[in-house]
């Protein structure tokens, strides 16, 4: 562009010859800064350049046309080969070669308009190079042989490291797990997983389901004898998703659940409203924090009338203060219009305490400064982005109005399902410690039995609902004494072990009643006894907090913006999709070496058809000439040699693709023979991507194209009397 800008300006300079003569040669940057742009830009878009433009166009048509007349040449080819047997070509006598039929007359008519120039057809080049190779067979196959094995062994070695790593991958992970990510609390003492956090969670954009996650520990009555195994509150949802080899029986199935923040009312739609609450009222203690990245507004009073004195923001210890009712706000969870005072005006909940205070400039907080260190003051926020830990001596004034609940607050209230039966009793102390994670992403826990003690003991009741049903591995088969082929149906009683921390109206862990619970399926994996129930039975202990939870993403693709959204309300996650990508990350390298040893063998093939070329050139000069002094051109010529160059190329690339193939294909084979006598199962080691193997052949057409370059260009400048001279 800026050459063609300067060959312009040096036309438009012509016309003052006498002033060029006296001017010094200018240098390229005082040239470009002597053209007239606004002129240049004008005529770049005149009618002059728009027809230049259609030129270049149909040229850039007219040598798509000459790949696709060499393509339909190998085609026509390779049909004859694959006719040339006599018992095939008997079938299909008195059928035409492909360049024949209807189609290929119709191809040919579309090329013919898009030439451009007269002369000789390049349907007619293509053929006579296509003779030329015929006459020298040998050398032809020698060269498209090596261009084929160069091809052959990219596309082997290269389809080898696919297939290792796709077959690594499904070891590691099938095609759900990518879509699916662990949530746990991690370090945090503030946050929670309960139904409001499972609510909060399923209203994300992308994701398909949330799956809770109880971990209990349990002991196992079964024959009079005692085993403690891991058990799990789960949903039959969650254990297609964990992908374990059903071995006998099946899942059993769970409602639909239904995430209700706290407090709740069962089948309410409308928001809580306390009746007879007052305008700047104690409610009670609380401790909570400021959810990461979000900046609050301290005001003098509870109410947006209030002075604004600052802003704040997450503070790592959290806060200590208390909750007043204030004025109404609008917020997701509907807390800022909770309340109702003895004339009906709405009021919502704030939170009182010491905050430190920034100020906003030019979109920056910057902290305000009393003296030399930062300021602290006394004030209000509306409870908004709030994560709360605990509240101390929470009183509320009046009665529920309305019903059930909005999803923003991270905290559960207590569960009415608690039933505390006093009394002396004997009562294991058992501690459940996390020692790893199995193959399916759920936590086991170490239990250690401590010393017995007598003490009032706390008993849950399992509800009158329960379905008192459990899925169970082959390690709880084996430390129960069950017969596997006799599980299904077999009955045992159990009991569990909830700790305060899931229950937390409990001063301590409690433990459930003994149970009579049926087995419904056993599963495959892990070597420490683990059984499955139902997530509504444990739940229906009036657990509120959850150990961990699944969600579940709707695509692969979505699942790393899902875990950005849950990594922001400050959970951890986790995924079997990490492992995968560090796996496909080594394996970017390990093809991209194997590729390497391929290239050599292709390069040494390039050199080879390089090779052939200037040889054929040498000996065909006196050919050349004749043309020439026939009337053909110096481009088709060119053209003649191009067409030699492409076909070899594109054969070699077809060859060599299918070689590869192939290749990789029998070693498979081979493999699999091994590892199904080991009873392993059918085992493949390579594969093939369709992008990969058309950037193979346009890496063969490339070659080709490149080798015949120099042939072509010095054709094309041999002399027609030379090439006579001495016939």
């Amino acid at each position: 562009m800026i050459q063609t800008l300067i060959e312009i300006d040096a036309k438009r300079s012509a016309d003052v010859p006498e002033k060029l003569d006296r001017e010094p040669k200018l240098s390229l940057w005082s040239r470009l800064r002597k053209i007239d742009w606004r002129l240049n830009i004008k005529n770049f878009f005149s009618r002059e350049t728009v027809v230049e433009m259609q030129k270049d166009g149909r040229v850039l048509l007219s040598l798509l046309s000459f790949l696709g007349l060499v393509i339909v040449f190998l085609l026509d080819f390779v049909w004859k080969i694959v006719t040339s047997p006599f018992f095939i070509k008997r079938l299909v006598t008195g059928k035409a070669s492909v360049w024949q039929t209807k189609f290929g007359k119709v191809i040919e008519g579309f090329i013919d308009l898009l030439e451009t120039r007269d002369g000789v057809k390049r349907s007619f080049l293509i053929g006579l190079a296509f003779r030329n190779m015929k006459v020298k067979k040998m050398r032809s196959v020698v060269t498209i042989g090596g261009v084929s094995l160069g091809i052959a062994a990219i596309v082997f070695l290269v389809s080898l490291g696919y297939g290792i790593q796709k077959l690594v991958v499904s070891r590691v992970a099938k095609l759900d797990d990518l879509r699916v990510a662990d949530v746990l609390l991690g370090k945090s003492n503030i946050l929670k997983l309960n139904d409001s956090a499972m609510q909060a969670l399923s209203v994300m954009t992308g994701v398909e389901k949330v799956l809770p996650v109880v971990s209990l520990v349990g002991k196992v009555d079964y024959k009079n004898s005692v085993s403690e195994v891991v058990t799990y509150g789960v949903t039959g949802d969650y254990l297609k998703m964990i992908n374990a080899i059903l071995l006998k029986g099946e899942y059993f199935q769970t409602d639909k659940l239904s995430f209700l923040p706290a407090p709740q009312v069962a089948g309410a739609t409308t928001d809580w409203v306390i009746e007879g609450a007052s305008y700047n009222s104690k409610l009670g203690g609380i401790k909570f924090n400021i959810l990461e990245g979000s900046w609050l507004r301290v005001r003098s009073e509870p109410g947006l009338r209030g002075e604004i004195l600052g802003y704040t923001k997450r503070f790592e210890n959290g806060y200590h203060g208390d909750e007043y009712w204030g004025g109404e706000y609008t917020d997701k969870e509907g807390r800022g219009s909770q309340g109702k005072d003895y004339r009906g005006k709405t009021l919502g909940k704030w939170v009182k305490a010491v905050f430190p205070v920034y100020e906003k400039k030019d979109g920056d907080y910057q902290p305000i400064m009393d003296g030399t260190v930062p300021d602290w003051r006394e004030g209000y926020i509306a409870e908004i982005d709030l994560a709360v830990e605990s509240t101390e001596n929470l009183k509320v004034d009046g009665q529920v109005l309305g019903e059930s609940t909005s999803s923003g607050e991270l905290v559960a209230a207590t569960s009415a399902g608690t039933i505390v039966i006093p009394g002396k009793a004997d009562e294991a102390t058992i501690t459940a410690t996390v020692v790893g994670k199995d193959a399916y992403g759920v936590e086991w826990v170490q239990i250690v039995d401590g010393e017995e003690q007598k003490r009032e003991a706390i008993v849950l009741l399992f509800p009158t609902n329960a379905k008192k049903l459990a899925v169970v591995n082959k390690a709880f088969l084996d430390a129960t004494g069950i017969d596997i082929d006799k599980a299904v149906g077999e009955t045992f009683s159990t009991s569990v072990l909830v700790s305060n921390i899931l229950k937390t109206d409990l001063e301590r862990p409690a433990r459930s009643d003994s149970v009579q619970y049926k087995i419904v399926g056993v599963i495959d994996g892990g070597s420490s006894p683990v059984m499955y129930v139902p997530f509504e039975d444990v739940r229906g202990l009036g657990i509120s907090n959850y150990s961990q939870a699944k969600i579940v993403a709707s695509k692969a693709d979505v699942l790393g913006g899902v875990r950005k959204q849950v990594d922001a309300l400050g959970y951890k996650t986790s995924s079997v999709a990490d492992t995968v990508a560090q796996i496909d990350k080594m394996f970017v390298t390990v093809r991209l070496l194997l590729a390497s040893f391929g290239f050599v063998a292709l390069a040494v093939a390039s050199l080879g058809m390089f090779n052939t070329m200037t040889v054929s050139l040498l000996e065909r000069t006196h050919e050349v000439g004749v043309m020439k002094a026939m009337g053909m051109r110096s481009s088709e010529v060119r053209e003649l040699f191009l067409a030699e160059s492409m076909a070899m190329g594109i054969l070699g690339g077809v060859f060599g693709v299918s070689a590869g193939m192939l290749a990789g294909s029998i070693l498979g084979l081979i493999l699999s023979v091994f590892s199904l006598s080991h009873g392993v199962g059918w085992v493949t080691v390579s594969f093939t991507p369709w992008p990969f193997a058309l950037f193979v052949l346009v890496l063969s057409f490339t070659v080709g194209v490149l080798t015949g370059i120099y042939p072509a260009r010095r054709a094309t400048t041999i002399s027609a009397l030379d090439a006579l001279r001495y016939e």
